[in-house]
């Protein structure tokens, strides 16, 4: 059936639907919002704060207008400035980003292919006495199952754990949510991300001191919204009451969005799993993925990039990108400024290579119908059988 009709059937990289009742009810919002005369850090910028924080169970949250200020601002509440910050060699570039303009160097780890996340013996490896702290990225919203080893490394040598949470909105371990498991948690609402408001961040902590200064960096270092007395140097980083609206309707339906994406993923589990040519990546037990990504590996005979474009041109099936397709120490950038990070050049970092390379990532977002993910199924088997 998919076969013949494929050429009905178009699957895009992402596909945004709001119901009728959402529609009103962000229509509704926007309504209060212009009455209120209250257009950025207003009353449902409050509520949003609330209801995300009481969702992943930390004491604070602070918006933020992005998913990297919701990194930098923490870092520079943690005074990383001169000093060195750990970073996986495999996340998006807004993690490095973050530190080095919060005045940090990078040293880059290496990652654990099955989990994608950082490899701890690697770690160890990497403090130094100039070492700040560490950032963890929970990659397609996998949690590491080494995560109490990697605790514990960082009490021993009293560096900070930060959290990059911006791919596990609801992801879990053990019964405790991302965004609660270090010192703090970062948060991303691009409208990619599991939960979305157009663009912005949410610091998570249950410590006061990051909470209250968090709060004023957000506010171009001024320690009281209503007065123009700045303490730190802050920046522009506030959030706005119409981007809330649009975070307060997804907490409306959060447990629905979660659920969606982990049944997409279960099925994608059950009809691959036996398949040649391809890995999944596991899911411990005690581990609750909220799938920002579904993630596998193409054994080494396949491309890649033909096996992408081979897809769109012959099924109509765009696929996502990587979770990356380039390992961060390798990125342009850092020949411009090769004092940012401390790693050797030749250094090598065969997990996040394996990663980087070999690594695919298939359609998943709530709207994806069942149709339209048996379609993906049939298609990327077909296409994997004639390669």
């Amino acid at each position: 059936m998919h076969q013949n009709n494929k050429s009905k059937i178009n699957i895009p990289l992402l596909r945004l639907k709001y119901t009728d009742e959402e529609i009103k009810f962000i229509q509704d919002g926007v309504k209060d919002i212009l009455e209120s005369g209250y257009l950025t850090m207003g009353s449902k910028v409050k509520e949003f704060e609330e209801e995300f924080s009481n969702f992943i169970g930390s004491k604070y949250a602070v918006a933020v207008n992005s998913g990297t200020s919701s990194l930098e601002i923490p870092l520079r509440v943690l005074g990383v400035a001169n000093k060195t910050v750990i970073i996986p060699n495999i996340t998006f570039m807004a993690t490095p980003l973050a530190a080095i303009h919060a005045g940090a160097k990078i040293v880059f780890v290496d990652v654990m292919p099955e989990n994608l996340s950082i490899d701890p013996d690697d770690l160890r490896r990497k403090i130094t006495n100039d070492t700040a702290g560490v950032i963890l990225v929970h990659i397609g919203g996998i949690i590491s199952p080494y995560l109490h080893e990697i605790e514990k490394i960082c009490q021993d040598n009293g560096l900070f754990l930060i959290e990059d949470a911006a791919h596990a909105h609801g992801s879990s371990i053990k019964g405790k949510k991302a965004g609660t498991l270090g010192i703090c948690g970062s948060f991303s609402f691009y409208p990619t991300k599991v939960l979305n408001t157009a663009e912005g961040g949410m610091i998570t902590t249950d410590d006061k001191t990051i909470f209250e200064k968090s709060l004023i960096f957000r506010e171009h270092g001024k320690k009281d919204h209503n007065f123009n007395i700045h303490t730190e140097l802050g920046y522009n980083w506030r959030f706005s009451e119409l981007h809330a609206l649009l975070g307060l309707q997804q907490m409306k339906i959060v447990d629905d969005i979660i659920s969606k994406r982990q049944q997409i993923a279960k099925i994608y589990d059950e009809k691959l799993n036996q398949v040649n040519g391809i890995t999944l990546v596991k899911i411990p037990e005690n581990i609750e993925c909220s799938y920002y990504k579904y993630i596998l590996y193409l054994d080494k005979k396949y491309n890649r990039d033909e096996i992408k474009n081979r897809l769109k041109k012959e099924y109509n099936i765009s696929l996502p990108g990587e979770v990356y397709a380039e390992v961060c120490h390798k990125q342009p950038v850092f020949k411009k400024y090769p004092e940012l990070v401390l790693n050797k050049t030749d250094e090598h970092f065969p997990g996040a290579k394996f990663v980087s390379d070999r690594q695919i990532c298939l359609p998943l977002y709530p709207s994806l119908t069942n149709d339209e993910l048996m379609y993906v199924v049939d298609s990327f088997k077909s296409l994997l059988d004639k390669y």
